[in-house]
């Protein structure tokens, strides 16, 4: 059978108005577009618990590029609300018997700075994540501040460390390793990517897809905490000791400057104030500052604790695994000076403990103590 082409020939008048038709439908597809994404953030928004308070605050402006791809972990646009005045506190000694409150601390970028909360923690742990980049994990005994932040996602080796104080534990979001270890090991959570806890967490900023600026409090995590109804007790132990007054390490070689590079992005480094008997500390070679009080962050106690890590194989964001298991080696450092340390933890769900260069549970002195996870292999310089 012959194809039959049939030509359409328009005079001027014809192409005047299809013209107007064409550019009708393109203005009103518009229209329908808009209203849709419109809508959509309006939804999202009702998911994770709405707040009405707006900041006055001016955004956070990024000063450096993010660098870590986390479409897979979930984390959520949450409520803007005000910022609250908030003063400096004493450091309060942590109590056995006590459940501490774990909260995860962005740290990816200067998008993140100054935050706030991380002075006021008993211990905090700095450890690798993806692409060179650091994130911490505070801990709060009784003492969670008016403001903490900002709260960032869940990695799964985070939980080993949760694991040795049987603490309660605050993120938004969460790899699927960690996911998966959440459950595996029962852990309490106040997840902010879940409607229940979606209340728990405001954001400083008006911008939606900033993830660097969502915030939690005291009185709203133990609200979540009572209404879970998650246990404040525990018979889990404290790693550690604490020695009732300050003492000198004995025979300990000089630690007053301490440097500690994770990677071509991410570095630490402590120094030592003599008039203060304790480090101020530095984020990329300039001095880090707690957005609850406008001061230095301070540190009394360092370990430095050499763990073995490398990327996931196949793992398309380049997370990585870390051995948080078996033996190795550290240092202890306070009031200017260091000694060799050793840890051992037989599984993942039974605590590190830590030992002095004498072979006994290491003591520390009061004040915060920071954890450095390091890799054998990082540049690591104490003088």
């Amino acid at each position: 059978m012959k194809k039959i082409k049939i030509k359409y020939k328009l005079n001027k008048r014809g192409k005047i108005i299809l013209i107007s038709l064409l550019f009708s439908l393109s203005v009103v597809t518009t229209v329908l577009i808009v209203g849709a994404i419109k809508s959509g953030k309006e939804n999202d928004q009702q998911t994770v618990g709405t707040q009405t308070d707006i900041t006055d605050e001016p955004p956070i402006t990024p000063t450096e590029t993010q660098t870590t791809d986390e479409k897979n972990d979930t984390e959520p646009v949450l409520a803007v609300t005000p910022t609250p005045i908030i003063k400096a506190s004493k450091f309060v000694m942590p109590q056995d018997g006590v459940r501490p409150v774990a909260v995860m601390i962005d740290n990816e970028s200067d998008a993140v700075l100054p935050q706030g909360g991380i002075g006021e923690a008993q211990i905090v742990y700095e450890v690798i994540t993806e692409y060179g980049a650091t994130r911490y994990m505070t801990l709060f005994w009784d003492n969670l501040p008016a403001m903490v932040g900002p709260v960032r996602s869940s990695r799964h080796y985070f939980l080993d460390y949760v694991m040795d104080y049987d603490a309660i534990y605050a993120h938004i979001g969460w790899s699927d390793y960690a996911y998966r270890d959440l459950a595996e090991f029962e852990i309490d959570n106040i997840d902010g990517v879940t409607r229940e806890a979606g209340g728990v967490y405001w954001d400083l900023t008006r911008e939606k897809n900033n993830y660097h600026d969502s915030y939690t409090s005291a009185e709203r995590l133990n609200k979540f905490i009572s209404s879970a109804g998650y246990e404040t007790k525990t018979t889990q132990s404290i790693p550690f000791t604490y020695n009732k007054d300050d003492l000198d390490l004995s025979g300990a070689k000089a630690a007053e400057e301490v440097f500690i590079k994770y990677s071509t992005v991410s570095s630490s480094g402590f120094y030592y104030d003599s008039s203060q008997k304790n480090y101020k500390r530095t984020r990329l070679g300039e001095f880090q500052i707690d957005r609850n009080t406008n001061e230095t962050v301070r540190a009394k106690n360092i370990i430095i604790q050499f763990v073995k890590n490398e990327s996931i194989a196949g793992d398309k964001y380049g997370r990585q695994e870390l051995y948080t298991t078996g033996t190795g080696n550290g240092y202890y450092i306070t009031n200017g000076k260091c000694e060799e340390i050793s840890w051992k933890k037989d599984e993942r769900t039974q605590q590190t403990k830590y030992f002095n260069s004498r072979g006994q549970k290491l003591t520390l002195n009061p004040g915060q103590t920071w954890i450095q996870i390091v890799s054998p292999n990082a540049d690591v310089r104490v003088k």
